[in-house]
């Protein structure tokens, strides 16, 4: 009988999004092909995106594509050597978009591995370069976030769960590596300030990424920081502040409010732990909600008194102290009742300069997340100062620095089990009580502060106020990446540079389980801490020789590259 009832209980928690997944794919299938307005040839590699969303694709060799799409949707198109274009579906199921060629995109300088600048029309293999600029309209806690939908064969899975960061995988094989300015870093890409950033690009495939070894065999995510100001001889102050609030969910899961816990239409508290009436465990398929008396968690307590509840067919009863009170719906919404609105809100200052023999530029910049869990923040603030100063025609130096602490004393857990919030609100959790009542809101037992937490079931599951407030998940990263440059130009065609570079942090983790803290496993519920401790040292010391020689014999642009890395990593973790 369990195992039916649990299969039921989930299948009521599925449905709600399967008919969220019928209204989604109420949406057609659009194909279409598109082709260049000059010679009708097909156009490849050109991205196509529903307009307002991250829905898109790519069209392939013979500049065909499909993306899903509704009537009304505008579909845009852009790509290298071609010009902006917008079509609005409109019953059509098979499109045929033209293009015209576009000669400043054809010539469009890119940065590519080990941020050598290439014309991207001469590459021998796929790039795509997006401007910061285009992505940082509407903010995401997560740089890398943005991307999704702006690269194509790139797939970027938004972890909504606050301080997680997503999964990148570039053409479906696995995750490409980060590079800031030439520089490889092991990063979570939390570590970005989005303002700091002049643009993305993304070299797609082994070949693209082969001079960074194994550690670009999944392809690269190249990231260009801003250097001085845009105007050449001036000062320059940039403000960027934005606030979001998200209020309201896509879809919450229906959960009936007929029947209250317990199995076989029978509950009666006594302790929590199993000596009422199918007090422990909770399972939802006890009585109806009729008003009818009942022992509850929170009825009063009379020493000396006596009260005698007989349950369905007369088959069980049992004999207490505790007033029978009645058996009402209390808490319908609490799930709605407990969860709060989030908040991001991004603020960041640069002060920049250029002059003709410097560019300097120094910022600052703090996000601050309030997750839809009570008692969940994370808060991630940057420094970052790039110098650079020309010595000489022939002589250069640059200097890059970030500073990123990220701070929060909990995240939520949203794994399965009773330490999920989630889990013991919405799987184990029956309307009999309510969320919003004091006896729950001051988590406690009265003369058991941190020892017994106040709930309706102390066998398994937890107080959700007790999770947010008591259970505390701390996370702490201190982390440092810079590097230096040194340019010298031996001659007109030949340049010589050398770059060491550093990337380090400490990470750690703390976790505080009090006191009646029910895990599975662990039925002592005794509480206990932990802490997990990591760090990581990588350096890397760059040489390159770089020879450019145009016109040879009035036709020949010859280029040449010789250097060599040596890289040291180290890690840590207690």
């Amino acid at each position: 009988m369990r195992r039916i009832m649990t299969q039921l209980r989930v299948m009521l928690f599925v449905l709600p999004f399967l008919a969220a997944m019928h209204i989604c794919y109420a949406q057609t299938v659009i194909t279409g092909q598109v082709i260049s307005k000059s010679d009708q040839s097909a156009v490849s590699g050109a991205t196509v995106i529903v307009k307002g969303t991250k829905i898109g694709t790519a069209t392939n060799i013979d500049g065909r594509f499909s993306v899903r799409a509704k009537d009304g949707d505008i579909l845009v198109v852009t790509g290298v050597g071609i010009t902006r274009q917008e079509v609005t579906v409109s019953g059509d199921q098979n499109l045929t978009i033209t293009v015209t060629t576009d000669a400043k995109n054809l010539n469009e300088v890119v940065v590519t591995a080990t941020g050598i600048k290439k014309e991207a029309k001469k590459l021998g293999y796929a790039v795509q370069e997006i401007k910061a600029a285009d992505l940082s309209k509407a903010r995401e806690p997560n740089v890398i976030n943005s991307l999704k939908g702006n690269v194509a064969g790139l797939v970027v899975d938004i972890n909504n769960e606050i301080g997680r960061s997503p999964g990148v995988y570039l053409r479906g094989e696995g995750s490409p590596m980060y590079v800031v300015d030439g520089v490889p870093m092991s990063s979570d890409t939390y570590n970005i300030n989005p303002d700091d950033i002049e643009t993305f690009t993304v070299l797609k495939g082994p070949n693209a990424a082969a001079l960074y070894g194994f550690q670009g065999r999944e392809g690269a995510i190249i990231i260009t920081t801003k250097k001085g100001s845009k105007n050449k001889r001036g000062f320059q102050i940039d403000f960027n502040s934005t606030t979001q609030i998200n209020k309201g969910y896509l879809t919450f899961p229906k959960i009936q409010n007929q029947y209250g816990p317990g199995e076989y239409g029978n509950y009666g508290f006594v302790d929590g732990r199993g000596s009422g009436e199918n007090d422990a465990d909770y399972d939802i398929w006890g009585p109806q909600f009729r008003g009818q008396l009942l022992p509850q968690f929170d009825g009063p307590i009379n020493p000396g008194q006596t009260y005698t509840t007989t349950f369905k067919n007369g088959d069980a009863s049992i004999v207490n102290d505790r007033q029978p009170t009645p058996w009402l719906a209390r808490g319908k919404n609490n799930l709605n009742n407990f969860l709060q609105t989030p908040l991001l809100s991004t603020n960041s200052i640069a002060v920049s300069s250029s002059t003709d023999k410097a560019d300097i530029r120094f910022s600052a910049g703090n996000t601050y997340q309030k997750g839809s869990v009570p008692n969940t923040t994370l808060n991630t603030t940057n420094f970052a100062a790039s110098i650079t100063y020309r010595f000489s025609k022939k002589l250069s130096l640059s200097t890059n620095i970030n500073y990123t602490r990220q701070a929060t004393p909990n995240l939520p857990d949203v794994n399965y089990g009773p330490n999920s919030t989630i889990y013991n609100l919405i799987l184990w959790s029956g309307a009999d009580w309510d969320v919003k009542s004091p006896e729950i809101r001051n988590i406690w037992q009265p003369g058991k502060i941190n020892v017994q937490q106040m709930y309706a079931e102390y066998y398994q599951y937890n107080n959700p106020w007790f999770l947010s407030y008591e259970w505390l998940r701390g996370h702490y990263t201190n982390q440092i990446n810079g590097y230096m440059t040194v340019n010298y130009k031996v001659t007109n065609d030949i340049d010589l540079l050398l770059r060491p570079s550093l990337n380090t942090y400490d990470l750690l983790n703390t976790q505080k389980m009090p006191w009646s803290a029910n895990e599975y496993g662990r039925r002592e519920q005794h509480g206990d801490y932990n802490e997990d401790r990591r760090s990581l040292f990588e350096s890397n010391v760059e040489i390159q020789a770089r020879y450019h020689k145009n016109s040879i014999l009035g036709f020949l642009d010859v280029q040449g590259l010789l250097g060599g890395n040596a890289r040291n990593w180290k890690f840590n973790s207690d």
